[in-house]
């Protein structure tokens, strides 16, 4: 049996197709905050739960092999700076009830973590041992994550819980819709939802010039489930994504373009927030070498099927 905590989610659900397809049993677990429909667990086992409850991480942990976890209070850069006392005490509440569960059930923890770890690093293309090289990040989104790689660690050494961490670069893709208000949601989501409404010029946080590497969401998903399934991986840590940067000044025109706006592209450049990292590019060498995983979608290709599924989510082609 393997959890999926967050399993309704954006990244989550495609991870329970990606094990749906590769016949394990799954168990998903989500409250449900983001307003997903528990219809999304299909013929799986579904438990509703608030996992900051220790009792209820525990019975949702009960009897699996491996807990891929994947729920957080996330979103994109505008939520990180209005509600950092949220995402720090709620997704450090949430990794103590886990690991706790682990701990007591015998169940290997999957931890998916985040590219934002690494946000103070000055190493591009950044290695995975860069967490330890750099300073600690400043956002306290990234510090929250940057925990869990610790409570990994610190459950294995104490309690010997096997781990995987896994850290995804700027996952896109159907699935992730925009919020009403800009940053909310990440780039990708905020700037089609702008494009196709018809603004014009079309505003983007900051110069333009911060880079970025997109990888689409099954790609993220095939990476976690690899990681997190092969003994080979137990207890060490992965970069996915792709390594290869985009400007979000070119990632806008391309969206421009793709959603076949008549207008001369043009842009309006709002301030940028305190914490926008300029620059953030995965060093891929350990997955690929150990593993041997390597993303399939292109960015023009993804960028197509999400602007495809917002249009229309009935119809999108979603499959890889």
């Amino acid at each position: 049996m393997i959890v999926v905590t967050g399993g309704a989610g954006f990244i989550g659900s495609a991870v329970v197709q990606v094990l749906t397809e590769q016949g394990h049993k799954v168990r998903i677990v989500d409250d449900l905050s983001k307003g997903q429909a528990e219809e999304k667990a299909g013929d799986h086992e579904f438990v509703l739960a608030d996992l900051r409850d220790a009792e209820q991480a525990k019975r949702a942990l009960e009897g699996a092999e491996v807990c891929i976890h994947l729920a957080a209070k996330i979103g994109g850069i505008s939520y990180f700076h209005k509600y950092p006392a949220t995402i720090l005490s709620d997704n450090g509440v949430m990794l103590s009830s886990v690991f706790q569960a682990a701990a007591e059930h015998g169940t290997k923890v999957v931890y998916v973590s985040s590219s934002m770890v690494f946000e103070r690093t000055e190493q591009f293309p950044t290695p995975e041992s860069a967490v330890a090289d750099s300073p600690p990040p400043i956002t306290h989104y990234g510090f929250s994550k940057l925990v869990g790689e610790y409570f990994c660690r610190a459950f294995h050494e104490e309690h010997n819980v096997p781990f995987v961490i896994c850290r995804p670069f700027n996952a896109y893709g159907p699935g992730e819709m925009p919020e009403g208000e800009p940053g909310m949601a990440h780039v990708i989501p905020d700037l089609i939802k702008k494009v196709l409404r018809g603004d014009y010029p079309l505003e983007i946080l900051g110069s333009g010039d911060q880079t970025r590497c997109f990888t689409y969401v099954t790609d993220v998903a095939e990476g976690i489930c690899l990681a997190g399934l092969d003994p080979k991986a137990e207890n060490e840590d992965f970069n996915v994504g792709v390594n290869t940067e985009a400007s979000i000044r070119s990632l806008a025109e391309q969206i421009w373009q793709q959603c076949g706006r008549e207008e001369p592209f043009s842009l309006r450049h709002a301030p940028p927030f305190q914490h926008d990292i300029q620059t953030r590019v995965p060093d891929t060498s350990k997955i690929e070498r150990l593993l041997g995983w390597r993303p399939k979608v292109q960015l023009e290709e993804g960028l197509r099927r999400t602007i495809a599924w917002m249009q229309d989510p009935a119809r999108a082609e979603v499959k890889t």
